[in-house]
């Protein structure tokens, strides 16, 4: 097999033609490095640059587009070369179709699209929203809600990023459009979280022959995410421990002939995107997992006995930690850090117990009691990859007939 111009992949699908020649001209045999901006061929002639950028935003944040319209190709530039890797990988084991023709993506050879003019865009109806910092779902109701002071909303997108949410919202007039974007940008929408930068973006982005509201209905949108980048010696009560965080994990899959990719299924789409605002690029096992929002909405049991052992039903788990609506859990939702909070303690768990029960995965750096009676506790370590070891591999952990409940913590001491 022929090796890869990069290393943050294992190996690709035996299929994979284009992570194994990254090359902008098919008929050439020149390799490029990764950069942040893919070369795509195959395009449809009336190919429209929102449609390149529709199907490119599935996977990454989309910073330009450059259209050759003549030669049906274009360049795309990421916010980030994972993303451009990311955006490569996911294309060429699901094919991508823009305007009925079949896309290729590689690698370009350029550093970044070059821009006629660094002008900000004039003012119009249409506004994006970034909005990152995002502890907390964002939703159409939400987004009407803020933009209620400044105009009635009547077309409206809504995309899970890396970095957060990118919105896309038309209002009425460019009046009110103008004073949403000063009112809004630089604003938080929950106190310290979901911080807004707004910007206008060019008319013809959300316009169509026959205007009407465009919803996203979030029922239709997926609970699954994808998991890549995974070390070979993970497992699904691994993936569980760590995922189950962010939401009530219903099922986890690793794939029996890739074991560096999996799937976890969430009860909806919002747990879904709080775990991989919060997981995505984490270190596991010596390698960042890569976290993104699956387009399946489901995940099938194996028939296989092989199979199913990495295949695993959590629907009725004792461990969901978000049975309760509103339930302190909910505020007590952290990105990962070096300092686990550790909870249903028994008498004899002290700062030695810890210390040699974590001693297989890390270093306990500091322990400390909170609380009354001693049932709960913080302890910190050198890395955020070491609590997140000792967290997959110890959360739910049966000791004497209690279950070690483990979570990552804001606190620092």
């Amino acid at each position: 097999m022929e090796s890869l111009p990069f290393k943050r992949y294992n190996e690709p699908p035996e299929e994979d033609k284009l992570l194994k020649r990254a090359r902008v001209d098919p008929k050439s045999n020149t390799e490029y490095e990764p950069t942040c901006v893919l070369f795509l061929r195959g395009l449809s002639s009336n190919v429209k640059e929102k449609e390149i950028i529709e199907i490119c935003s599935e996977v990454g944040v989309v910073e330009q587009v450059f259209l050759l319209r003549n030669k049906c190709q274009a360049f795309v530039q990421f916010d980030s070369v994972e993303a451009a890797d990311f955006c490569l990988l996911h294309f060429s084991r699901n094919p991508a179709f823009i305007a009925g023709s079949r896309v290729y993506f590689s690698y370009s050879g350029r550093f970044e699209i070059s821009k006629k003019s660094d002008e900000p865009a004039s003012p119009s109806k249409i506004l994006l929203l970034t909005i990152t910092q995002a502890r907390y779902p964002v939703t159409l109701d939400v987004i009407s809600k803020i933009s209620a002071p400044y105009g009635k909303i009547k077309k409206c997108r809504i995309f899970p990023r890396n970095c957060g949410y990118q919105v896309v919202a038309e209002v009425e007039t460019i009046e009110q459009a103008t004073a949403a974007k000063i009112g809004l940008d630089g604003q938080h929408i929950y106190s310290g979280s979901n911080t807004i930068k707004a910007e206008f973006i060019p008319t013809p982005f959300l316009v169509s022959e026959k205007p009407k509201i465009e919803e996203v209905n979030e029922e239709d949108v997926s609970n699954v995410v994808f998991l890549h980048n995974m070390d070979s010696k993970v497992t699904p009560d691994m993936v569980f421990n760590l995922f189950s965080l962010y939401g009530n994990v219903l099922r986890v899959k690793i794939f029996f002939k890739r074991r560096d990719m999996g799937l976890v299924q969430y009860e909806d789409h919002q747990q879904a995107v709080s775990a991989k605002n919060n997981l995505h690029n984490i270190p596991l096992l010596g390698q960042n997992l890569l976290v993104s929002i699956s387009r399946n909405s489901f995940i099938n049991m194996p028939s296989s006995e092989k199979k199913a052992a990495l295949c695993k039903d959590y629907a009725n788990s004792p461990f969901h930690r978000y049975k309760i609506a509103g339930s302190k859990n909910f505020q007590n939702m952290f990105p990962p850090s070096c300092v686990l909070h550790l909870s249903n303690l028994s008498d004899n768990m002290n700062e030695q117990f810890f210390i040699n029960l974590f001693s297989e995965q890390a270093q306990l750096v500091a322990f400390k009691y909170i609380g009354e009676g001693r049932r709960m506790a913080l302890v910190k370590f050198k890395t955020v990859e070491d609590a997140v070891l000792v967290l997959v591999h110890h959360h739910n952990h049966n000791i004497n007939g209690r279950y070690l409940k483990i979570a990552f913590s804001k606190a620092n001491f």
